[in-house]
């Protein structure tokens, strides 16, 4: 299984997509520089919707 997008990856404006369900989920906000330095924010396998991975929408 290929591991999802973290949430120090995204950037705000950015929209990220699941390609199973079609929902889509766009960054308003970046996370802190506390959580790029202590990745206990995000769950270890990243941001994952319908068990696969949440893509960047081109």
């Amino acid at each position: 299984m290929t591991q999802g997008v973290s949430c120090f990856d995204m950037k705000k404006g950015q929209v990220y997509t699941c390609e199973e369900c079609g929902i889509e989920l766009q960054v308003i906000k970046e996370c802190s520089e506390e959580c790029r330095i202590d990745t206990g924010c995000c769950a270890d396998d990243g941001f994952m919707c319908c068990g696969e991975p949440l893509r960047l929408k081109e």
